[in-house]
This record gives C-alpha cells, sequence and structure tokens, in this order.
C-alpha cells in the first residue's frame, strides 16, 4: 500500500540508527521505509517514489558516493542527503557536485533533519506544481491559438475552420490587441500549409525606402549597401503562409506593388530582371476601417476586394467579458512559470472585478496587467489591491468606437517593471502608507528609483523599466515626485 503522507526512505546498515531515525520522522508526520543492504534499496526504489532518500556514505560494503550517481541514473527526480560520521568539506563538496540534495553529519541534528525534509517536500511539490503548469499551458486544441468559451469567440473559431481548407485570402478585421495575428497563426496551422513557413510582417513598420526590398528582396549591389542577394519576406513564404499586419497603414506607391503580387503570384526581387512564381496564402490583419480609407483615396479600391475575401472580425475584450476568467488564468500561469511563482493564484473579487472593466487595451491589455500583477503580488493569492486604478474604479475617460469601426484605442497597460532594468527596489509593507494601495508603493519606489540612476533624465528612466515617456510623466504627476531632488545640476532630458 502506498503512503498517503510524504514518504523519506532511509539507507543504512545500522539498524539501531534506522530505527532512530524513523521515530523521529515519523513524529513529525511523515511515512518512513528501511533499506539496510543494497539490494533491498533497489527494490524499494523500484516500488516507491521517496520525497527524500537519507543514504549513509558508508552503507555496508558499498560506498555511498559511488553509489549516488547509479540511483540519479535510475531516479533522476529522487532527492538524496548523504549521512555520515565522518564528514569534511571536500567530502560535502564532491557529495553535491555529485548531484545530491543535502549533506549531514551523523548522528543528524534532529533541527537540521527536520528543515532539510521540510524542504525536499516544499521542492517536490513545486517540481510537481512546475510540471502541471508547463501541461496547462502547452495545452491547446490543435492548431487553434485562442482561449474562449464565448459565443462571439465560437463563431470565430468556427470561421478559422472553415476557412482554413481553402487558400482564400483573409482579412482580419479587430481592434488593437484582441489578437489578430494568433487568428493569422491558426488559420495557417489547420490549412494544408501547416508545415509551410509562417511570415509575419508589419506594414506600419516597414521603413519607407526599404519597404519593397523587404517584401520582395533585392539582388546584389543593387543600391548602397546591399552586399549580398536577399529573399524577401513574400519569397520566404514559398509553400506557406504571408501575414500582413497594419495592412491600412500602407503605402499607396507599395499598395500596387502588392497587388500585382496577389494577380499573379510572382516575385521581382530589386535590381533583377527576373520574376519568380511562389505559392503563398495571403493574410491581412488591420485596426483601421478599410472602406472609409478607400473612400479617403487613402487605400485601394481593388486591393481591398482582393484581400477582402474572407473576413474574419475579433470582437473586443468587452464583448466577450465572460472569457475574461479563464484568460487571466491562462495568463498567470504563465507568468508563474516566467517568474518562478507557481504559488499564483486569483481571489474570486479579482476576477469579479477584472470582469466588470471594459478593457479598452483588450486582450493584451490583459495580459500586460496579469504579468504586473504576477511580478508585484506579495503573496501567492493575488487580490483585486493589485489591479490598477482605473479596472476598479471603471471611470477611464476612453471614448469607445462604435461596434463596426477598427481603430486605435489608447495606449495599454504596460508592466510597470521591467525584469531586466538594473536596479533594485523592496516591496514596501501591505499595510500601506499615506493612503497608498502596495503596487502605487511599488510603482512609485521603482520610479523614482530609476529617476535616482538617471540622475532626473526622463527619457533614460522611462527606457529603464519599460513605460512610455508620456506614462512616466503622468505617473510623475501622480505621485508628486520632485524632479528636482533627482537632476542635481544637470538638465532634465525632456522637461519642457
Amino acid at each position: 500500500m502506498k503512503p498517503t503522507t510524504p514518504l523519506v526512505m532511509i539507507a543504512d546498515d545500522d539498524t539501531d540508527v534506522t530505527v532512530l531515525l524513523a521515530r523521529h520522522i515519523e513524529g513529525w508526520g511523515y511515512s518512513t521505509v528501511i533499506a539496510n543492504d543494497k539490494r533491498t534499496l533497489l527494490a524499494l526504489l523500484s516500488n516507491y517514489k521517496p520525497t527524500l532518500l537519507l543514504l549513509d556514505l558508508r552503507f555496508g560494503t558499498t560506498d555511498g558516493l559511488e553509489l549516488l550517481p547509479q540511483l540519479l541514473q535510475l531516479a533522476p527526480d529522487l532527492m538524496v542527503a548523504l549521512l555520515t560520521a565522518h564528514g569534511s568539506i571536500d567530502t560535502a563538496v564532491a557529495a553535491m557536485k555529485l548531484g545530491a540534495y543535502d549533506f549531514l553529519t551523523k548522528p543528524p541534528d534532529l533541527n537540521r533533519l527536520k528543515v532539510s525534509i521540510k524542504h525536499a517536500v516544499e521542492k517536490q511539490a513545486m517540481n510537481r506544481r512546475i510540471q502541471e503548469l508547463e501541461e496547462y499551458v502547452q495545452t491547446a486544441p490543435t492548431g487553434i491559438k485562442l482561449l474562449g468559451d464565448s459565443p462571439a469567440m465560437q463563431q470565430v473559431v468556427g470561421l478559422i475552420r472553415s476557412v482554413a481548407q481553402t487558400d482564400a485570402s483573409v482579412l482580419i478585421l479587430g481592434e488593437s490587441g484582441t489578437g489578430k495575428e494568433l487568428v493569422a497563426k491558426s488559420v495557417h496551422e489547420l490549412s494544408r500549409r501547416a508545415s509551410g513557413p509562417f511570415v509575419p510582417i508589419n506594414m506600419a513598420a516597414l521603413p519607407r525606402d526599404l519597404a519593397e526590398s523587404l517584401l520582395f528582396g533585392h539582388e546584389k549591389g543593387a543600391f548602397t549597401g546591399a552586399d549580398k542577394s536577399q529573399a524577401g519576406s513574400c519569397e520566404l513564404a514559398d509553400n506557406g503562409t504571408l501575414f500582413l499586419d497594419e495592412i491600412g497603414e500602407m503605402d499607396v506607391v507599395l499598395q500596387a506593388k502588392i497587388l500585382r503580387f496577389l494577380q499573379e503570384r510572382t516575385v521581382q526581387r530589386v535590381g533583377s530582371p527576373k520574376r519568380v512564381q511562389v505559392d503563398v496564402r495571403v493574410i491581412a490583419a488591420t485596426n483601421r476601417n478599410l472602406l472609409e480609407r478607400v473612400r479617403e483615396g487613402q487605400f485601394r479600391e481593388d486591393l481591398y476586394y482582393r484581400l477582402n475575401v474572407v473576413p474574419i472580425r475579433v470582437p473586443p475584450l468587452r464583448q466577450r467579458k465572460e472569457d475574461i476568467p479563464q484568460l487571466a488564468a491562462r495568463f498567470l500561469q504563465r507568468a508563474a512559470l516566467s517568474y518562478g511563482r507557481v504559488d499564483l493564484h486569483f481571489r474570486q473579487e479579482t476576477l469579479t472585478a477584472m470582469s466588470s472593466y471594459d478593457w479598452p487595451g483588450n486582450v493584451r491589455q490583459l495580459e500586460n496587467l496579469v504579468e504586473r500583477m504576477a511580478i508585484l503580488s506579495p503573496t501567492g493569492e493575488v487580490g483585486p489591491d493589485m489591479l490598477q486604478e482605473e479596472v476598479l474604479s471603471e471611470k477611464l475617460d476612453v471614448k469607445r468606437p462604435p461596434s463596426n469601426a477598427h481603430v486605435e484605442f489608447a495606449e495599454p497597460v504596460e508592466p510597470c517593471v521591467n525584469t531586466s532594468s538594473q536596479f533594485e527596489f523592496t516591496l514596501p509593507s501591505p499595510s500601506g502608507k499615506d493612503g497608498m494601495r502596495l503596487v502605487d508603493q511599488v510603482e512609485k519606489q521603482a520610479i523614482e528609483e530609476a529617476l535616482r540612476q538617471t540622475r532626473g533624465n526622463v527619457r533614460d528612466a522611462a527606457s529603464m523599466i519599460g513605460l512610455s515617456q508620456a506614462t512616466i510623466y503622468r505617473k510623475i504627476k501622480r505621485y508628486d515626485i520632485d524632479l528636482d531632488i533627482f537632476s542635481g545640476d544637470s538638465k532634465i532630458v525632456g522637461v519642457s
């Protein structure tokens, strides 16, 4: 019968020692099993998975240091604490290098032994939790990268499944942050092109003078700096999918070249007279109203109809609030893995408050806020006090667009702490001071530390902690931070 409490296995040929240790360990609430020789030990390990193995360094005729690698090869996750009556620093170092979890002298100090077992139990539980989280995060329906059981999202999923079986061009419409690229990836991964490349390119980020080269490629010497031939995104996507994001921002001249590519499915590199045939499926996305852009003369009508063979509208988060708890839980699990906070979980009041908010930055805003909460939460239980003020008050001054419009919204919430920043701060007391919530205290402290290190340079401070310069200024005003005390005699960059 398998034990129901954490199991400690004791491997020692001295029966007086094993009995005494077992009595103490069981008194602490753990199960024990004893092996007095190597054969018994190996037999027990084939039937049991102990939380901790206490192994005598001189185990009968067997050297514990020689046995340790064999045991870890049989059971890589096994935690072994070596026991010895002749301890030395060299022996302890050798044991640790071989993979020992701990090294204890005989007779062991009972308090030390109790702490060692407790830590082994906690580590085993954490390893199990990490494995569960990894399986949870990686588990998803085949090809579908979207989360949500709401009717609005199920309609999107249905469209994805239908259009994926064809090579029709798809136009994905939706506000910023709704997950348009995830929709495009899902279409690709459910299509016959799934084994081919998925090549995304942000049309709004293309430098005007290099856009044609980046899309269609160039030959060596085609222009200054072209020291070698280079294939463009359209050619790299051969036998796969080309995803043109932010298509509404494309330059009108470039639109004509894209239209020709869609009509002929051929690529002509800059500086080359040859045209190369490619087999590419094109998916485009925009948060703009393209028909309005057509009426304004900013977007070609023939290109619009060429792209808009199958439109897929991704609903904003405020129109599928029932999906918020599921999304928030997935984002928290992912952040927990990233930051080693496997104990994280939401209080119900937190999820209720999040489900009542409209999320103008959509899923991206929700994901950023959850990551921020995972970083700053002082305990494993993420309470509503970790939410930002606008989420709790529901008083954001945001003009919401009509449901059929696709426009950029206000800047999404950004995590206030960039974990790669080269500065430290300490978590203040959860009780708060001056009426400030814990999350605000931490944010203010992080901003002040960044300003201190940059001598009041707001632009550099913003870069250091991962916020925009405009956001930093708003928070400096909100927290009544005096820039003069950080600047010294130097000029504060960016202050007008």
